[in-house]
């Protein structure tokens, strides 16, 4: 008991007697904790900031220095991202009320929004503050939560809250696209304390309701434009947003109403504004960058690419640090001058932000694929397109169905457009006929008919798809462009031509009509046109070689067009040479003549008058051709100095021909034909040749095309003894398959390589019948739009009079416009 008495006495005097000790230490730490602040205040930061975290690792929950070190390092906008675990001591019901708010903002700059808004219902459920539901409301609204956000600002009674927060809530309301609501709060704002911020978040509240109006008159009567002139550039590019918008939205009203050529007045009145205003802009280089990306934005939305992507520079950043909508329009940009290797990243970075990506991102980056030939990449593009657009648009008013959304009806569209950038034109054909038939009404399934049946050389039957919307009224841009380059492929020059002069004024930037445009105008130029043959022959029996073509031989043919004129006439200069080496020596015929063509309404006429360069004959060739309709095709010819046998030729004779051929085309992959000439030598020598042919593609695809032909032929000669072979029967039978590899592409510009083989028999009167070969190798550049070249080889073993002759040649040729 005494002992206990003791050892309690002992105890009280311990404690008691430590207070001082207890007193100094706390006095100690909030000494240390004002000078370190003190050395802040007055420059001397990195000191200070050492000495409060010297004292924070000894004292972590001390609360007053926890306030001290987070408030001062968001003043001087060094709090980061190591300095919040010193937030993790603090205790809301003793941590000091000046330093909660800069808890909030330093956690907000850092992004951590989820730290932000635990410490803010912490210390609403403190003090019960409705600041703190403000802050909440804020914080959900930058960080995207906005039903969230809504539901924190719900019950407000503004008329508790100071002009701060007020102007904070204005502020929310904004980010929450609720105009309404953040102009009552920025008046109420305003009405309790007029400074400049309560000002500035009332005229920022005016330019989201588009009152501008207001605003300029605000900013003017209380001198804003001089103390705060980055409201006045707000001002401006608000009113820059808005009408950029109207004028988007006329040119596209225009369109559909027939009034292109005034289409984009409205936003060239937007640019001039902005190429004025683009002197004045302010130095900081935020409103500079905010300006430019409307302006990019704006011009890209007019189609003025090249000028878009100038713009970059002056924003001092790259593409890809730019907001959603300017890299959509910097990719749309690059998209349309060709360069598609740089739209695709931009396309791409675009599915990171949320909600963005709607069919117009997925179809730019379609298209930057397809044109960078990476087909395959854009049909799984195609796939990932079926699962994640929007089927249905749904309404909220009661008795209203749900409808097609407008992204799945383009989409079906150009599900069917991807089979024919394949070569896949039977299956787009297909696909877009039992679309017009389960929606007959909808223009552009129709038009996207006509245009595949066009590119499967059926223009007349595409003009009848189109006849179908004769009756309706606008006239969609789709259908007349169609229309256009149906009467180009139709030959109805002055009807293309007409509607080319009509659409150029009202759609002039369109691309399709830019290149029916080209073609237009390249009517106007002067044309070439050439072909070589160099071939080299061998047989175990030169008595063979003799009555053919000789050991080696060459053929050349050159034409030379004048412009059109009239729309359906133009004059020629042809030149053509035969040269062959016998064993007698050499033989040539050479022919230059004049021509005139005539073309229209798919018939041709010409008359070609040559003379021979070694003689005086004279000879004219007519020729007749016209497409009865899409699938039957008819020519008539007469040459009153045919192409005879050199040897005959030799002995001073002349030939007359006569020749009529009749095809047939179902489509592209399928066609057939027939011919018969009759040829009359004055040697005594009447031939007579029918031939006939049947070609089908049996695999198509983005880049390889391979076809079948089946080939016959009938001749028949007098038996007359001429120097040259004359079998009174001969007959052939060939196949050959056929596979075009196209190996590069770039828009115009191409490389194609084309691989041929045929196998057959040749059979003649007094000899059996042996075997046919070929092989055949060309290339196939298209240099431009406007000039092509081709070059090959070949090898080939025919039969004559039962011996084999093997013939090695040799093909160029080359097409274009001066």
């Amino acid at each position: 008991m005494i002992y206990k008495s003791y050892l309690s006495r002992l105890c009280f005097l311990s404690i008691f007697s430590s207070f001082p000790a207890v007193v100094f230490a706390v006095d100690n730490i909030d000494q240390q904790r004002e000078q370190s602040v003190a050395d802040i205040r007055v420059g001397k930061v990195d000191q200070g900031f050492n000495q409060l975290q010297v004292l924070l690792a000894q004292h972590p929950e001390n609360q007053k220095l926890i306030a001290d070190y987070t408030l001062l390092r968001y003043a001087n906008a060094t709090f980061s991202s190591t300095d919040v675990a010193y937030l993790a001591q603090i205790s809301p019901a003793t941590f000091p009320d000046y330093g909660k708010v800069s808890v909030i903002k330093a956690l907000r700059d850092l992004k951590q929004y989820d730290q932000a808004l635990q410490w803010a219902q912490k210390f609403y459920q403190q003090d019960q503050s409705e600041q703190w539901l403000i802050w909440q409301g804020v914080l959900l609204a930058e960080s995207g939560q906005k039903d969230q956000a809504k539901q924190k600002l719900a019950n407000l009674n503004l008329q508790s809250l100071g002009a701060d927060y007020l102007s904070q809530l204005a502020y929310a309301y904004r980010l929450l696209d609720m105009p309404a609501e953040s102009l009552n709060a920025a008046k109420y704002a305003l009405e309790k304390q007029p400074n400049a911020d309560t000002q500035e978040q009332y005229v920022l509240a005016l330019l989201q309701n588009s009152d501008f109006a207001t605003a300029q008159n605000y900013i003017q009567a209380n001198g804003l434009n001089s103390s705060k002139p980055v409201l006045q550039h707000l001002l401006k590019m608000n009113e820059f947003s808005q009408h950029i918008q109207q004028g988007i939205q006329a040119s596209k009203n225009a369109f559909d109403m027939k009034r292109g050529a005034t289409a984009f007045e409205p936003l060239d009145r937007v640019l001039a504004e902005m190429r004025a205003y683009e002197d004045s802009l302010p130095a900081d280089e935020a409103s500079k960058r905010k300006f430019y990306y409307e302006y990019i934005y704006a011009l890209n939305a007019r189609n003025a690419s090249k000028q878009a992507l100038v713009q970059v520079e002056k924003t001092g950043q790259t593409a890809k640090e730019m907001p959603a909508y300017v890299r959509h329009a910097l990719a749309d940009s690059y998209l349309k001058l060709r360069q598609p290797e740089k739209a695709e990243p931009l396309y791409q970075s675009l599915f990171a932000e949320k909600n963005y990506a709607d069919y117009n991102v997925y179809a730019g980056l379609y298209y930057s694929l397809i044109e960078q030939e990476k087909f395959k990449q854009a049909n799984q593009l195609i796939d990932t397109m079926d699962k994640q657009l929007p089927t249905f648009v749904y309404s909220n008013a009661k008795g209203v169905d749900k409808a097609p959304h407008d992204d799945r009806t383009e989409f079906i569209a150009l599900k069917g457009l991807n089979f024919a950038y394949r070569n896949e034109h039977e299956k787009a054909e297909r696909y877009f006929n039992d679309l017009a038939a389960k929606a007959p009404g909808n223009i552009g399934y129709q038009n996207n008919l006509a245009l595949i049946q066009r590119w499967r050389e059926k223009p007349e039957q595409s003009q009848h798809t189109l006849a179908q919307q004769n009756s309706l009224e606008p006239i969609s841009q789709g259908t007349q462009i169609n229309r256009m380059q149906n009467f180009q492929a139709l030959s109805q020059i002055q009807a293309w031509r007409e509607l080319n002069q009509y659409m150029v004024s009202h759609v002039g930037d369109d691309t399709g009509v830019k290149q029916s445009k080209k073609e237009l105008d390249d009517r106007n130029r002067a044309s070439i046109q050439h072909q070589s043959t160099f071939a080299k022959s061998e047989s175990d029996d030169p008595r063979v070689q003799n009555r053919l073509k000789g050991s080696r031989e060459q053929e050349n043919w050159t034409r030379i067009n004048s412009p059109w004129f009239y729309d359906n006439y133009r004059l020629f200069a042809d030149h053509s040479n035969r040269w062959s080496k016998y064993e007698s020596g050499k033989l040539k015929d050479q022919r230059i003549g004049m021509g005139l063509e005539w073309a229209s309404d798919r018939k041709a006429a010409s008359a070609l008058f040559s003379q021979s360069t070694d003689g005086d004959r004279f000879g004219v060739q007519l020729d007749w051709s016209h497409w009865l309709n899409d699938h039957w095709n008819y020519a008539l010819g007469y040459d009153s100095q045919a192409d005879i046998p050199l040897q005959s030729l030799a002995q001073d004779h002349e030939g007359q021909a006569y020749r009529f051929a009749l095809n047939w085309q179902q489509n592209e992959s399928r066609k057939a034909g027939a011919s018969y000439q009759l040829t009359d030598i004055d040697d005594g020598n009447l031939r007579q040749e029918l031939s006939g042919y049947f070609k089908q593609q049996f695999q198509q695809s983005p880049h390889h095309i391979s076809a079948a032909t089946l080939r016959g032929y009938y001749g028949k000669n007098d038996s007359v003894d001429v120097p040259y072979f004359n079998p009174e029967h001969s007959y052939s039978a060939e196949v050959t398959l056929e596979h075009d590899w196209m190996t590069w592409r770039d828009y115009e510009r191409h490389f194609n390589q084309h691989f041929a083989a045929t196998i057959g028999t040749f059979g003649q009167k007094g000899y059996s019948s042996r075997p046919i070969y070929n092989l055949y190798y060309q290339h196939d550049w298209q240099l431009s739009r406007t000039w092509k070249l081709n070059y090959g080889i070949g090898w080939g073993s025919h039969p004559y009079d039962g011996k084999d002759e093997d013939r090695s040649y040799a093909v160029v040729g080359f097409e274009g416009r001066f």
